[in-house]
């Protein structure tokens, strides 16, 4: 029988038999915890009695929370020239509880906290048990960012809206994986960031990642504001590629190393609704056979009707007619049709907006010519591409993305006025609520990916 706390504290003459645990096992002359040997993949040898009491008396004893079974986890590793964090944090399994994990790594790793339990309650639950519990998870979630704010960035009244996609994209993500051998969307998501005054790029990333998105970085030569755990994720520029080569760059990434049939291409300085993931999938992919993007950034003069200076456009994801385009802050694009856009002769030999006079224009194409980095303009050339290939844009309204850089990377000023949205999405609120099927107040039919025409050069 386990003796009281304070007779066994601090107590040189204790003795196994005073502790009453059923993590505790022999290993040879030695005695183990099973539970910090799980984690650690290794047998993880006690010290002595005072260490597993000490386990007991703590207020997440006997779990994988557990401070001294973490410290035990933790040595028995590397002793055994484990990878300290991979060891510990893998053994938690794999499932709904280690996509939430990698999501919300500080929050999940903060001192002190049940997370690394609840990750591997989640795991044993499964896709459906998580769903069944779905309102358990979120409210514990929003306990412990009561305790410890999770992202800066997000309004307070949207703390719940955001641990609900938190949770869901975590089992959609598990959901993904086992309906892998034939997924209806693909997802590729390629971001490109430059040098900024002010860094928007970590909180960009981030809203992707609740959103349910994987993002890539693109980063030009000295990026800065991005935590060490998405180096992995990030393709760092030797030299100094430019608004449209970097553009140009991810997209050919995308189709050259994955297989998916739909990728978002951003800018660093987007925030992303959580729904947005969802949104798409479940309502707007595709509106159109000819359709050449969907656009989750919708520029304030999008939402006016054309040549109306006050009149707006009826919500919903409605298509733009224009003889260029403003704003490729976060274009959705079919694959087949982003694979002819980075082959079309124009694509390759864009130089960037035309200025006013003859003699300056030809000044700065001999310049963009021998340093392709100062071509820019890309959401211009996106937009002549589109009318060069027949191709429709639609943008959805109210939009799903703000733009919140204060300073622009190339010198365009902030985001006020028509560099924002006119209509932003609200955070506390589905998407699928805000935004209709419709286009510009009619019905919109949904296609699936086959049902996209290619873009044919010889037509007409």
């Amino acid at each position: 029988m386990a003796k009281e706390f304070h007779m066994i504290i601090g107590n040189p003459d204790a003795t196994w038999e005073d502790i009453d645990c059923h993590h505790l096992a022999d290993f040879g002359e030695d005695k183990i915890c099973k539970l910090a040997s799980d984690m650690a993949g290794v047998p993880a040898k006690i010290p002595n009695p005072y260490r597993c009491e000490i386990c007991n008396w703590h207020k997440d004893g006997k779990t994988a929370a557990c401070k001294t079974v973490q410290k035990l986890a933790l040595k028995a590793a590397e002793e055994s020239g484990e990878n300290l964090l991979r060891s510990v944090s893998e053994k938690i399994g794999e499932g709904v509880g280690t996509e939430l994990h990698k999501m919300i790594p500080k929050f999940l790793e903060r001192p002190g906290c049940s997370c690394k339990s609840w990750a591997k309650k989640m795991n044993i639950w499964g896709v459906e048990g998580c769903t069944n519990n779905k309102q358990a998870i979120i409210d514990h979630l929003v306990a412990e960012s009561n305790k410890r704010v999770l992202f800066s960035w997000v309004p307070s009244s949207a703390t719940k809206v955001v641990a609900k996609r938190l949770v869901e994209s975590a089992i959609n993500k598990v959901r993904e994986k086992e309906e892998a051998d034939n997924p209806k969307t693909k997802w590729f998501c390629a971001v490109t960031t430059a040098p900024r005054k002010v860094s928007t790029l970590q909180n960009c990333v981030e809203s992707l990642q609740i959103a349910g998105f994987t993002p890539f970085i693109f980063a030009e030569p000295n990026v800065r504001g991005l935590g060490k755990q998405y180096e992995e994720f990030t393709i760092n520029n030797e030299t100094k590629r430019g608004v449209w080569h970097n553009w140009l760059d991810s997209c050919r990434y995308a189709l050259e190393n994955s297989d998916a049939n739909t990728i978002l291409t951003v800018q660093d300085d987007s925030l992303f609704h959580p729904d947005s993931k969802t949104f798409l999938e479940q309502n707007i992919l595709w509106p159109d056979t000819e359709v050449g993007f969907v656009s989750l950034y919708t520029p304030k003069h999008y939402s006016l009707k054309p040549h109306k200076k006050t009149e707006q456009r009826d919500r919903g994801v409605n298509r733009v007619i224009t003889k260029s385009m403003w704003g490729a802050c976060a274009l959705v694009w079919p694959r087949k049709i982003l694979e002819q856009v980075v082959e079309l002769d124009f694509t390759k030999n864009w130089l960037g907006a035309r200025l006013r006079t003859k003699s300056a224009w030809e000044s700065m194409q001999e310049k963009r010519r021998a340093e392709p980095w100062r071509v820019q303009n890309s959401d211009t050339a996106i937009g002549k591409i589109m009318n060069i290939m027949g191709r429709t844009m639609w943008f959805c309204d109210p939009s799903p993305v703000q733009h919140i850089a204060e300073y622009s990377a190339i010198s365009h000023g902030g985001n006020k006025g028509r560099r924002n949205c006119g209509r932003c999405a609200t955070w506390s609120e589905s998407l699928l609520e805000q935004i209709p099927r419709q286009n510009n107040g009619k019905r919109l039919y949904r296609y699936e990916y086959d049902e996209i025409n290619l873009y044919n050069p010889n037509a007409g």
